[in-house]
């Protein structure tokens, strides 16, 4: 059994001369149950507070890094969080499987919500306040294929997945989409490698004013070669090798920058 606990006091000063002070208290309790050999389960308990930050109380004009206007809130209050997560997990000899679900009730959830607006020819957004529940798992899957004359392989499988809306039914802005992927690692002598495969889903649950979000799969590989004993690697990693168009979801700049498409990349590292 873990138990944890966390007292703010935060005081925010901008030059203008306003300030907003708040108090925040966070408390924890986790358990382990070591219920066979190969299995444990695993329940967190937690009641987060996290006080507004500054640009969130205080924003008033273009924000460079997110192109857009943001406005801010100085009467925002604490966002409080109670969240419950089961975790079961499985492990046998050179392979573990693990599962967990979460449940987050938020009171005075904060987030930047799109409007309709235009100032500065940059879309207006507002930090926002409301009530919110978030629930969602994680799953994965690994462990040692073979282990050969030819080398060792390991592989592994993994999914994940988040539902977030206000408590009213609507949507929240920027969740992110479910995930599903697979990876295969060989390593033989000074020799290793990899192949990762990402599929992300599309995202059409959107807020007002949001854009939904294609889905797309990253594939990405890597080999590398280090001498017996020595100091130093050669590594050769190429990502979405499949030149994918890819904009995450999560991102407030996604329609103006995508992520990388088919890009290859030497390595020379060394330790000392």
């Amino acid at each position: 059994v873990e138990l944890g606990a966390r007292y703010d006091r935060q005081t925010v000063e901008p030059d203008s001369g306003a300030e907003a002070r708040h108090n925040a208290l966070s408390l924890s309790a986790a358990g382990r149950w070591d219920f066979a050999d190969a299995w444990h389960a695993t329940v967190n308990l937690d009641r987060a507070q996290r006080a507004p930050q500054a640009e969130e109380l205080f924003s008033d004009g273009p924000h460079e890094a997110t192109a857009s206007f943001e406005i801010g809130d100085p009467t925002l209050d604490e966002e409080t969080a109670n969240q419950v997560e089961l975790g079961l997990h499985w492990h046998s000899g050179e392979v573990e499987a693990r599962v967990s679900a979460y449940w987050n009730q938020f009171d005075d959830f904060i987030y930047l919500a799109d409007t309709d607006e235009v100032e500065d020819d940059l879309p207006v957004r507002v930090w926002t306040q409301a009530d919110a529940r978030f629930h969602g798992f994680e799953a994965a899957l690994k462990g040692r294929v073979a282990d050969t004359e030819w080398g060792r392989f390991d592989a592994g499988v993994f999914a994940d997945a988040v539902r977030g809306r206000l408590r009213d039914g609507d949507d929240l802005p920027r969740i992110v989409p479910a995930r599903i992927g697979a990876s295969l690692d060989w390593s033989y002598e000074g020799w290793r490698a990899g192949l990762d495969v990402v599929r992300t889903a599309e995202q059409d649950r959107v807020a007002a004013f949001e854009d939904a979000t294609d889905g797309y799969t990253l594939v990405d590989a890597r080999v590398a070669w280090r001498p017996a004993g020595g100091a130093w690697e050669v590594f050769l990693q190429g990502r979405n090798l499949g030149d994918e168009e890819a904009r995450v979801h999560t991102s407030l700049i996604k329609d103006r920058a995508p992520l990388p498409g088919r890009n290859v990349a030497l390595w020379f590292r060394s330790w000392f």
